[in-house]
Parts: structure tokens; C-alpha cells; sequence
């Protein structure tokens, strides 16, 4: 609603005149434009103010997107961190492995682990591999967590048994 105040002034009295009216509502289009930023979290409000709909007496209401993230087939996030799960045979868990890690920008890494025993929940955190910071311009990334999923044999012949018992048992 459209309200036009027109003011007089004759010697000393005031008349004031209200035309109440312009009923007519307009469509207008405008594109909003969101730079997104790297790292942004599922959750993340962006608001442009004042740019929705409107109606006469009333403010124009604000439109609000929300970040959703898509799930990747390899990653899981946890926050800034990345989480990767990497299947190893039981052989190489017990004498070390060199394996491809990928990275997030489709690059892979190597990674060896020959001094250590891989146990089922090992993990191998690799600094700034992660997600970009949204609040550091890039700058700082969170880690990339390898973790190690040992892949235990289903079953075992009587001689394969005893051997894995000679073997290990002056391991404990």
C-alpha cells in the first residue's frame, strides 16, 4: 500500500491530506548471486535480507538457503576431518603394507606402515588433508583419517591353524 502525505500550509492552520491507494503489485526478477566457499558445513545459513516476498504493509520477508552436503563414495566428514575406511588383508596387517590413498582433489598419497601392527580400528591421520577451514580463506585444512578395516580369513585348515599357533604364540 502506497500512502502520499501532502502537506498545505495557510497562515497558521496545517491541513493534511492522506490519498490512500496504488493497490498494484509488480513482479520483478532478480538473480542473487552465493560465492560459496570451500569447507562450508550442511547447516550453513546464507540470507540475503530483504529480498523475498513483499506485500503493502508489511516488510519484505528474507530468503534463506541452507547448506546441505552430498555424501562422497569414498569420504565421511567429521567437521574439518575426513574419514576414509581401507580394507588390508590380515597378512599385511600383521607385516606392513604400502597402499594409494586417494585425497580429496583426486590425487593419491602413499602411505607405508611397516613398523607397526595395523589392529581392526587403527588409524593413520595424515595433517591437512582434509576439508578447507570457510573461516581461515584456506589457509588451515583438517586431517585425513585412514582408517584400517583388517580383513580376517573365514576359516583356517587344522595345519594352517597349528602353524598360526606356533608362530604367534610367543607374540603375547
Amino acid at each position: 500500500m502506497c500512502v502520499y502525505i501532502y502537506i498545505h500550509v495557510i497562515y497558521i492552520y496545517i491541513y493534511i491530506y492522506i490519498y490512500m491507494g496504488c493497490r498494484m503489485i509488480t513482479e520483478e526478477e532478480e538473480i542473487l548471486k552465493i560465492k560459496l566457499k570451500p569447507g562450508w558445513r550442511k547447516g550453513t545459513k546464507i540470507t540475503f535480507e530483504g529480498k523475498g516476498d513483499q506485500k503493502p504493509g508489511y516488510l519484505a520477508a528474507d530468503i534463506i538457503f541452507l547448506i546441505d552436503e552430498k555424501r562422497h563414495p569414498l569420504f565421511n566428514r567429521d567437521g574439518d576431518n575426513l574419514e576414509i575406511a581401507v580394507e588390508i588383508p590380515l597378512v599385511q596387517a600383521l607385516t606392513g603394507c604400502s597402499l594409494s590413498v586417494p585425497l580429496l582433489g583426486g590425487e593419491k598419497m602413499s602411505l607405508s606402515i611397516i613398523e607397526n601392527i595395523i589392529f581392526p580400528g587403527y588409524e593413520k591421520v595424515i595433517k591437512g588433508q582434509g576439508m578447507p577451514n570457510p573461516k581461515d580463506a584456506g589457509a588451515k585444512r583438517g586431517d585425513l583419517i585412514v582408517k584400517f578395516l583388517v580383513d580376517f580369513p573365514t576359516h583356517l585348515s587344522d595345519e594352517q591353524r597349528s602353524q598360526a599357533v606356533t608362530i604367534l604364540q610367543d607374540c603375547f
